[in-house]
């Protein structure tokens, strides 16, 4: 097992932020794990699971053990007339997965299409886009403990879903590192047409999970950067969830304010934000995209503390302007 002393993390998240990891090391399969995590020098670090990088905004060096999870693997479990089980490694890339599933014509997934990052993150975040969830097609997945070295399977009422959300963000943070996700995907077409400007693009009588990756990935390109030319981790901020009062009360001086209501009430953040004339802001080292309020972006070698306290101007002058506190979907360390 190579454990590497102080190891720069820039390469190893999407926000470009360069900090160091104390101790490092990459793991490809269960038994590399089980070996480190028994490793006497590693017993009593702390330890940081890194997968994509893609969800987090670091702001200081990481003191202990840094886990790279690198368990590949995409297979068939089973599979009938009506639907494909299907085992991936906790460290495969999330697209390379979507793109496997539509090239093999099965649906559920297609709708998450170029979301960053590794799939052992996607249940921990509940990844979401364009009217689908990871809960959608999620079975279960296995998880090690750090702390025991006992292998647990988690299915979907365990792992506590919720927007954006899951146990493993609260009460189980830091205590498990995923490494294998089981999803049920559709062998008979299914489309989720629920997200408007896909029903513009999208006739579901001539098209299938593969057409939609493309139109998907068209919408993505034309209003997110891409991670490996600007520092970014996607989505700053939640959709805030409300209540009828604030949504009356705020329609009496915004009455076109945009809203989605199904079982809740959501406003979007990117709304909120763009009305303080946010969107395009650039400070010396980072900024708000210019074509998507919801992403900060780090365009000058900026640290995570510059990054972070931007957010927090943000967040406090929505606060003020409007009396809804936006909750951070980036996970700040």
């Amino acid at each position: 097992m190579n454990i590497i002393n102080s190891k720069s993390l820039l390469q190893y998240n999407t926000f470009k932020v360069d900090v160091i990891a104390e101790l490092f090391t990459t793991i490809k399969s269960e038994n590399d794990l089980i070996e480190l995590l028994q490793n006497k020098r590693v017993v009593k670090k702390n330890k940081f699971i890194l997968g994509g990088g893609s969800n987090i905004l670091l702001t200081k060096n990481i003191e202990g053990l840094v886990i790279h999870n690198q368990i590949k693997g995409i297979h068939v479990v089973k599979e009938d007339e009506k639907s494909v089980e299907v085992a991936i490694g906790a460290g495969e890339i999330w697209d390379n997965l979507v793109s496997w599933s539509t090239k093999n014509k099965y649906y559920g997934i297609e709708n998450l299409s170029l979301i960053p990052g590794s799939v052992g993150a996607a249940p921990i975040q509940n990844i979401g886009a364009y009217g689908c969830e990871l809960k959608d097609t999620f079975l279960k997945l296995e998880a090690i403990n750090l702390d025991t070295l006992e292998k647990v399977v988690f299915n979907k009422f365990d792992c506590k879903f919720g927007y954006r959300d899951s146990i493993f963000k609260n009460k189980l943070k830091n205590k498990f590192i995923i490494t294998k996700v089981y999803l049920q995907l559709g062998k008979k077409k299914k489309l989720n047409l629920n997200y408007e400007r896909l029903q513009e693009k999208i006739d579901p009588n001539h098209m299938n999970s593969e057409d939609v990756r493309n139109i998907i990935i068209d919408i993505r390109k034309e209003k997110l950067p891409d991670p490996k030319n600007l520092g970014n981790a996607g989505s700053f901020f939640k959709n805030p969830i409300i209540n009828q009062n604030d949504l009356n009360r705020l329609r009496k001086e915004y009455p076109k304010i945009p809203c989605f209501i199904s079982k809740q009430i959501k406003l979007p953040a990117a709304w909120l934000i763009e009305q303080l004339n946010w969107k395009g802001y650039k400070a010396q080292t980072c900024g708000v995209y210019d074509q998507h309020s919801l992403i900060i972006i780090n365009h000058n070698n900026a640290t995570g503390e510059e990054i972070m306290n931007l957010a927090k101007k943000i967040k406090n002058n929505v606060y003020q302007k409007f009396n809804i506190l936006l909750e951070e979907e980036v996970l700040i360390i």
